[in-house]
């Protein structure tokens, strides 16, 4: 009589796991436990995310899931020891099993001072389990409020940010700025933010990782450490800022002018800067103001300039980088010639 209970037992879990072809032991079609397990922690509680099983126990694939079994865990950071338990069921439907990669289970409802874990389970039907698979431990407070008043500050090659602390936390205590340092997160217009890989201990920061020209906005969010768990506050307001090149390129040198075939010829030698765009070059008269030569910058260091009259003229050059604002260097040293075509 006990064989044939054993047997109609092991018939039933097998059926209750929804097996149809040749029978397996129980524990071989259960699904696999949910891997890659993570915890995020926001200003409203904890992220917990893992990757949904694809396969048996057996290496079979799956072909559905009921939803997942979590278990919380709590318990005081400091003091006497007691354990807190609390059980959520997740659903998980055809369409969800088959899109979703990960899941995401938003936990709003922790308690400051008290340390976490979860342990979650793939149901796949009645005692058809997988093995619980463990969270990361960590611990919770409250958070801190958002810093205030961020500003950006563009200049060549850096942005530069500032901001003030928060004074409380987001229950209203008080709070010591001490406590805090900062995640910056950065972003172009239309794009998703993202964190710069430091923390940062103080109220500014100069954020030298950027290019000239382009528009860079940021948001901070303010940290506390808390039992070597990091809890984040909301994001600050949000500033921006365009880095643009004011550096001009160097003064080009070696400027000659002699008289040529009826006119004045013009050398001198060629500026190395990458982003230069050309030479504008100037005649002056004495006692007269520079005229612009060449209103579009030339390429080459050289030009042919046939003056209105003759007598004595003055020749300078300058070199014109590429940026947007077309910045100009000092001028050369000025050449002198006597014209008498």
């Amino acid at each position: 009589m006990r064989k044939l209970l054993a047997l109609i037992l092991g018939l039933f879990l097998i059926a209750a796991c929804g097996k149809k072809t040749p029978p397996k032991p129980p524990h071989a079609v259960r699904p696999k436990p949910p891997e890659d397990v993570r915890v995020d922690l926001h200003f409203w509680g904890a992220e917990l995310s893992f990757k949904i099983p694809r396969k048996k126990v057996d290496g079979n694939p799956l072909d559905g899931l009921k939803g997942f079994r979590i278990l919380r865990r709590a318990e005081p950071v400091s003091g006497p020891r007691r354990i807190y338990e609390r059980k959520f069921f997740v659903s998980l439907n055809e369409k969800m099993f088959e899109t979703l990669k990960r899941y995401h289970f938003n936990d709003r409802s922790l308690k400051p001072g008290l340390k976490y874990y979860y342990e979650v389970e793939a149901v796949r039907g009645w005692r058809c389990v997988s093995d619980p698979a463990r969270s990361p431990t960590f611990a919770w407070y409250t958070p801190p409020a958002a810093p205030k008043n961020l500003t950006a500050k563009a200049w060549d090659g850096y942005v530069f940010l500032s901001w003030q602390p928060p004074e409380k936390f987001l229950d209203g205590k008080p709070a010591l700025k001490e406590l805090f340092k900062y995640r910056i997160y950065r972003f172009e217009p239309g794009q998703l933010r993202k964190p710069l890989p430091v923390l940062v201990p103080e109220t500014s920061y100069f954020d030298y990782d950027v290019q000239n020209g382009k528009l860079y906005c940021y948001q901070v969010a303010a940290v506390l450490e808390y039992y070597g768990s990091l809890i984040e506050g909301p994001l600050s307001n949000q500033a921006c800022g365009r880095p643009e090149d004011l550096t001009p390129p160097a003064a080009p040198e070696g400027l000659t002018a002699i008289p040529f075939r009826g006119g004045v010829l013009l050398r001198w030698r060629r500026n190395g800067e990458p982003d230069l765009w050309g030479y504008r070059v100037y005649r002056k008269r004495p006692g007269k103001p520079p005229v612009l030569l060449t209103p579009e910058p030339i390429k080459e260091p050289k030009f042919f300039d046939r003056p209105p009259a003759p007598g004595l003229y003055y020749y300078f050059v300058t070199a014109v980088d590429s940026s947007p604002r077309h910045n100009e260097s000092p001028p050369s040293e000025m050449s002198t010639v006597e014209f008498n075509p």
